[in-house]
């Protein structure tokens, strides 16, 4: 027993967490319920100020710069290879449409950050809960926030420990990817 502790300390595995703090999974955990429920509030807000015939629409033209580049760049190898003049001044033309295309698609997907100040506003309430704190103003002590990271990864050489706002930033990536996903938010062709 005494050699594998050893060579877990040899390693760089740090194990004390589990037994020795015993807040760490709990907060852990709410710091990811946090990210769970500010996700869906943003996706929500999002769904409720962006309607569906939008969000399609956006997604449409996407598909169609997507395939607009391909042929694009399949004229343009073509023209080069062949010397093809008129294979060259389609490609020519392709570019033209296309960055008409992506002004439009830039022009309708800017409309989704007209919710940006409220899902800001929401955020920095939670934050406030979450941590006591208000950008750089100390409002309160959270039982939340203190000088031990709140979860662990494994990583290449032993455990890499999470700061509160390491951790939650990785959930809420996860879940703000997973859904947007589910409410058909994302702008990416399926």
């Amino acid at each position: 027993m005494k050699e594998n502790s050893q060579s877990n300390e040899e390693k760089g595995l740090n194990l004390k967490f589990i037994k020795n703090e015993g807040y760490l999974l709990p907060v852990a955990i709410v710091v990811l319920f946090v990210s769970i429920a500010m996700s869906l509030s943003s996706s929500l807000i999002n769904s409720r100020f962006m309607p569906k015939e939008h969000r399609e629409k956006v997604k449409s033209l996407q598909r169609k710069i997507a395939a607009l580049k391909n042929e694009k760049s399949e004229n343009m190898k073509q023209a080069k290879s062949t010397d093809d003049k008129k294979l060259l001044k389609k490609a020519q033309k392709q570019e033209k449409q296309l960055l008409q295309l992506q002004s439009q698609a830039l022009s309708l997907s800017s409309k989704q950050f007209r919710v940006f100040p409220i899902t800001m506003a929401v955020f920095f309430i939670v934050w406030l809960l979450l941590t006591g704190n208000l950008l750089f103003l100390k409002l309160f002590d959270s039982p939340f926030v203190g000088p031990d990271p709140v979860a662990y990864l494994p990583w290449l050489d032993g455990i890499f420990p999470l700061t509160l706002f390491n951790w939650y930033f990785i959930c809420s990536i996860l879940c703000s990817t997973l859904l947007s996903r589910i409410f058909g938010l994302t702008g990416g062709t399926d």
